[in-house]
């Protein structure tokens, strides 16, 4: 019997963290979901769609220009599936990563930064860098995107 008491306790155990745990998301899903609609509009090239989810003019300028444009669209082609709209691989989410000071004047809108966040979505090409998703959520704004970076690189947005 102590064996069948142990068994229980510890399966009861397991799945009670486990509701915990995957209940302990804190918008990591909200913005990983951004993340791919994003990637969805520029890898199908829907330009409009893409547009409205652009957070800063520097970014914009990337798609303003067809040879930029297209090396994005490519690259986007490389780590994301618009046929199924899935990412090639996974996906996370840093809630808690603060953009705040770095995107502040460079936003399109001017309404107040209520939350950034961080998405990075591993190559799967070997070797190459990951995908790294700015986002931004603005007052009376729907999340969106400031950049998206090859690696963790720095961006001056003047």
């Amino acid at each position: 019997m102590p064996n069948t008491y142990r068994f229980l306790l510890t399966f009861l155990l397991t799945v009670t963290l486990s509701v915990a745990l995957s209940s302990c998301d804190r918008g990591a899903g909200e913005e990983v979901g951004v993340a791919q609609k994003f990637a969805d509009a520029v890898a199908s090239n829907d330009g409009p769609r893409r547009d409205s989810m652009i957070a800063t003019q520097k970014f914009k300028e990337y798609f303003q220009n067809p040879y930029v444009a297209s090396d994005m669209l490519t690259w986007f082609r490389s780590f994301y599936d618009y046929h199924t709209h899935k990412f090639l691989e996974p996906a996370t989410a840093d809630v808690d990563y603060d953009l705040s000071k770095k995107l502040q004047g460079a936003l399109i809108d001017t309404d107040k930064i209520e939350e950034t966040g961080m998405v990075m979505v591993k190559s799967p090409i070997p070797g190459q860098d990951a995908a790294f998703f700015w986002l931004v959520r603005q007052k009376h704004q729907p999340w969106r995107v400031a950049v998206v970076t090859k690696g963790e690189s720095e961006v001056n947005f003047q």
